[in-house]
């Protein structure tokens, strides 16, 4: 038994030589692998922030003697969490899975000040800023211009992100109120007065009772306190 020993202390150096020789694949060439396959098929705007998920440290793979492959299902990169695959197409093929959290970040347009429902969001109310969007609907606002002067359809606390669902076209007239009626024929321009019989924002098409002849007419909405008939 005593006449083995060297032997098999041999045989533990070859295969603890050899296997230092082949080495193990760094969790840090993995990781590169899936931030390059990111970079490369990622489509987002703004900026992009990726943070992997550490792998196991237990985990021990062979060293691949060829440059590593990515994958994944698809190539539709999203921000938010997502699993790509990481492979050795050698011999000695292995593959494993990684998980990765992409945070998208763009400029956005912010309330500096509460608006109350129903009140008209004004510059005054508005700022750009960067933040994150990953977890966002596709409806937030990006420019002030579009979205100066509408009406709040609900209470925009300060600090949030306005999105387009929150607006609503202000109403210029309401039912009730005294409203000039224009029409023109030829070169002939005419303006009567009228009550507005419904609400209407720019551009709707409203009902008007006319205070002279009592007849109801339909007119567009102008501005506040006028409104346009066709004929």
């Amino acid at each position: 038994m005593t006449k083995n020993i060297p032997l098999i202390l041999v045989l533990a150096f070859i295969c603890s030589a050899s296997h230092a020789e082949q080495g193990s694949q760094s969790h840090e060439s993995i990781g590169e692998a899936v931030k390059e396959y990111i970079a490369q098929n990622i489509n987002l705007p703004g900026e992009y922030e990726v943070t992997l998920i550490p792998l196991d440290s237990r985990l021990n793979l062979p060293q691949c003697a060829e440059p590593l492959e990515a994958f994944k299902a698809t190539n539709i990169i999203k921000a938010g969490r997502m699993t790509v695959g990481v492979r050795c197409n050698t011999e000695k093929k292995w593959s494993i899975f990684t998980s990765a959290v992409i945070k998208s970040y763009q400029m956005v347009v912010v309330l500096s000040q509460t608006v109350r429902r129903g009140e008209i969001v004004t510059r005054q109310h508005l700022a750009i800023e960067k933040r994150d969007v990953s977890n966002l609907r596709d409806d937030f606002v990006t420019e002030i211009e579009p979205v100066e002067n509408k009406q709040a359809s609900r209470q925009l606390d300060a600090g949030s992100i306005l999105s387009f669902r929150h607006l609503v076209e202000p109403k210029l007239v309401k039912r009730g109120d005294k409203v000039i009626i224009t029409t023109t024929r030829a070169d002939l321009s005419i303006r009567m007065n009228g009550v507005a019989m419904m609400d209407g924002i720019k551009g709707q098409l409203i009902s008007v009772k006319n205070q002279s002849s009592g007849r109801i007419v339909n007119a567009t909405v102008i501005e506040p306190g006028l409104v346009a008939v066709k004929y």
